[in-house]
């Protein structure tokens, strides 16, 4: 007896000291995106979000426990559930966004995608950068390839990030006879649907390069559109983010796959 009395309550104390550590971990991870993402990115709030209602729940579920330890054992129980349930949820859909920023870009390719992401004041963000780089680095190995750039410009940003991928990538020596910008778009539907246009040959082998937590919803989303010779070129991203990047994703995955996308 006296052992199924104490399992709950170390239910209750495990789900609590989760809740905690997520919680201040949260906060503290909000803390170190700061310094590269800035204020201007909104999902990077999720995480501000995650740590104040972990921090909520475990209140709450300290403060039922001084009136109920009965209540408290199950609501614990519920809670527990929910986490486990959650994090098989994130490990399932995350598998397979990993999996897709291992892929290896076909050689020789007639076409390469390159969709855009936010553009600072002073230039590309980090993120662009190395989308930039990576699509350089394919397009010097490849010459006789085509680029689209993809990107309309936000209302916080300078310029369209097609117009700045253009100019960075001229900068690095590839000849502006081989880009073509899009610039027009303003979601990953959208930079392939309108790069489409581009594309004389439907047939014709195309280079998705976006960094790597992008490239399964990008190269999915591609051949929902009609292009069915696709494959991924992943840039990389500032050694920090991947959490608050693959966690973005996670959510958009998810939707995608909820609503048939």
């Amino acid at each position: 007896m006296k052992r199924k009395d104490r399992r709950p309550a170390r239910v209750s104390r495990i789900v609590s000291w989760f809740l905690r550590i997520a919680g201040i971990g949260a906060l503290l991870y909000y803390a170190l995106l700061l310094p590269y993402l800035g204020f201007g990115i909104s999902f990077a709030l999720f995480w501000v979000a995650l740590g104040a209602g972990c921090l909520a729940l475990d209140f709450v579920l300290r403060r039922v426990g001084r009136r109920s330890r009965r209540a408290q054992k199950r609501v614990s129980a519920v809670l527990a559930v929910l986490i486990v349930l959650a994090l098989v949820l994130f490990a399932g859909v995350t598998g397979q966004v990993v999996a897709g920023s291992m892929a290896r870009p076909a050689p020789d390719a007639g076409y390469v995608l390159v969709l855009g992401a936010r553009v600072k004041e002073n230039g590309p963000s980090v993120l662009l950068n190395y989308r930039i780089e990576k699509a350089a680095e394919y397009l010097e190995a490849n010459e006789n390839a085509v680029a689209i750039l993809c990107g309309g410009q936000g209302s916080n940003e300078p310029m369209s990030e097609a117009q700045a991928m253009h100019d960075a990538l001229v900068a690095r020596g590839i000849d502006e006879a081989r880009l073509i910008m899009e610039d027009k778009s303003t979601s990953t539907e959208e930079n392939i649907e309108f790069a489409k246009a581009f594309i004389d040959d439907p047939e014709a082998e195309v280079v998705v390069t976006t960094t790597g937590y992008h490239i399964y919803r990008a190269l999915r989303t591609a051949r929902a559109l009609g292009l069915s010779h696709v494959s991924g070129n992943p840039a990389k991203c500032a050694w920090i983010t991947p959490l608050n990047y693959y966690t973005r994703e996670f959510f958009a995955v998810l939707r995608d796959w909820i609503f048939a996308r």
